[in-house]
């Protein structure tokens, strides 16, 4: 097997593969520009202990907040943990997991695309159950050679049915970006409760659209303070940078002397009603973002992953194609469809929204509610503390787009 793409999903993969049992015979190319960890990025989920890699978790949370319209809405959660992952120790573990394994090969390269070969000579056909027969095998065109697998598992390119969107975009979906800038601080004053994650704090000017801060505390010295935006431009990093100060300095009575920046970290992730295939072609499956794994409403990929490679297994295991649709239930392309409708034309309804959701609904519903684990009782009571008007009016203009199936 080849994994193209050594961030969260394809390590991810890595690491269930090398834990099954039934696929120890396996050899597995893991290829990337890059194999060196990167501290860029840090992972947010919620989960009830289920999640296998406990260990690599930088810091937990049991109570979260949001603030918005100067009130506040803490609560404790009772049913999940709220937990942050930093990239560069979720892949130097891995890594290094994958360095001391001999089925496994590392090699920097970069990918520039994939195709299929019929092989020669016939192979045992693998999706037919083990049986002999003609096969075809992946190829991943690299900067280093081709290599071929029997399967390819690629989160490094967009899928080539997915184009970019038509200006058309009541007919065609909404095509938003969640993008942000991320610094972690250290004050010289004790400001944080580590106990507590603000998970969105509105009160900050919404003249550019959907706009909120996102602070980790981890001790009372230090925190992650993220500026977000669910937008189309992403911002420079001076602008970005100017929201930060002022943010720190209002809230917390921060100015620059009183704290310093140790690592940053900037992203953008898509928010967009377009579908993603499972497959980029016969003998290449698409995984995390490329996969649809990301939440159009939230962006919100890391579990999401975690189930996506837990049955990709599963299949390889019972000998069957490895190929699992990533996107949602069709019910929940609509409620994300309904939300980013909103929050691309009337924008400023998103505070009110986010506020009512939080204020009205515990946290540990609206958590299920975002983790697609609900059933439609539960989802139809959850609306019912939600402005309706807005809702009603994207349905209405999306209908063409909810009606061929979101």
């Amino acid at each position: 097997m080849i994994i193209a793409g050594a961030g969260a999903s394809g390590l991810s993969l890595l690491w269930y593969i090398t834990e099954s049992d039934l696929l120890k015979n396996r050899s597995i190319l893991l290829l990337d520009r890059s194999l060196t960890p990167a501290d860029d990025k840090t992972w947010c989920f919620w989960d009830s202990n289920d999640l296998p890699m406990k260990d690599w978790i930088h810091h937990s949370w049991d109570s979260l907040n949001v603030r918005a319209y100067n009130h506040e809405f803490p609560a404790k959660l009772q049913k999940f943990g709220y937990h942050c992952m930093r990239s560069v120790d979720y892949s130097d573990a891995l890594l290094k997991r994958a360095k001391a394994d001999p089925r496994i090969t590392l090699l920097e390269a970069d990918i520039t695309g994939f195709d299929t070969i019929v092989a020669e000579p016939p192979s045992i056909d693998r999706s037919s159950n083990g049986t002999p027969g003609s096969s075809k095998l992946g190829v991943v065109h690299t900067s280093q050679g081709d290599f071929t697998a029997d399967w390819i598992f690629q989160s490094a390119l967009k899928p080539v049915t997915s184009s970019e969107p038509s200006p058309r975009r009541h007919q065609n979906g909404i095509y938003l970006k969640q993008h942000f800038l991320g610094v972690e601080i250290r004050t010289e004053k004790a400001c944080f409760d580590p106990s507590q994650a603000t998970l969105m704090d509105f009160d900050t000017p919404q003249d550019r659209g959907l706009t909120f801060f996102y602070v980790l505390p981890f001790t009372p010295h230090e925190a992650l303070i993220e500026y977000t935006f669910f937008t189309k431009t992403v911002l420079s990093r001076d602008e970005y940078m100017r929201g930060v100060e002022g943010y720190l300095s209002e809230r917390f009575d921060l100015d620059a002397s009183g704290y310093e920046i140790t690592r940053e970290e900037i992203g953008v992730i898509p928010m967009e009603t377009r579908r993603y295939p499972a497959r980029y072609n016969e003998r290449v499956v698409n995984m995390g973002t490329m996969g649809g794994l990301t939440k159009p409403s939230t962006g919100y990929t890391f579990t999401r992953i975690h189930r996506h490679c837990a049955s990709i297994v599963s299949r390889l295991e019972q000998g069957r194609q490895p190929v699992v649709e990533g996107e949602s239930q069709y019910r929940f392309r609509v409620y994300d469809t309904m939300l980013l409708y909103i929050l691309e034309h009337q924008p400023a309804m998103g505070k009110q929204i986010f506020h009512d959701l939080f204020q009205r609904n515990h946290y540990d519903r609206v958590l299920t509610f975002l983790e697609e684990k609900t059933h439609p009782l539960q989802e139809l009571a959850i609306f019912a503390t939600l402005p309706y008007a807005p809702f009603l009016r994207s349905i209405w203009k999306m209908r063409r787009h909810i009606l061929t199936g979101a």
